[in-house]
């Protein structure tokens, strides 16, 4: 139950922005770092944590792409955006955010786009650790 709650909200579900984009990377340290596995160790709603108790992992790959684990047959594309300093990933047109991005830790969001392609980021948060 918990597994399919979580699933939901990394895919359907909005994510927040509570925090400065700040990945200040090249591209070479982004695909370095961030391709990996990764695993969901918390999450926040309004700056509230949830309880995890899912094993939730993402894969990212090297050709731009990535993955649940749980639903490798449906890929989304990852890219940098230097200039904004984020990772963006799109996946059956949502449109997310990787706002940090370190070797231990990466946090990430799902984007409101409006009608202007005006973004807005929503009040959820995605931690997660490299495995």
């Amino acid at each position: 139950m918990i597994k399919k709650y979580l699933l939901f909200l990394l895919i359907f579900f909005r994510f927040s922005f509570i925090q400065s984009q700040n990945i200040n990377l090249t591209e070479e340290e982004i695909i370095t770092t961030l391709c990996h596995t990764w695993s969901l160790s918390f999450a926040t709603i309004q700056g509230n944590p949830i309880p995890i108790n899912a094993d939730f992992k993402v894969q990212f790959n090297r050709d731009y792409s990535y993955f649940l684990l749980s639903n490798p047959e449906n890929p989304g594309k990852w890219s940098y955006n230097k200039q904004g300093k984020y990772i963006e990933l799109q996946t059956n047109g949502r449109i997310a955010r990787i706002t940090t991005l370190n070797k231990k830790e990466m946090i990430f969001i799902e984007m409101i786009i409006d009608e202007n392609h005006r973004s807005t980021p929503p009040n959820s948060q995605f931690h997660f650790i490299r495995n």
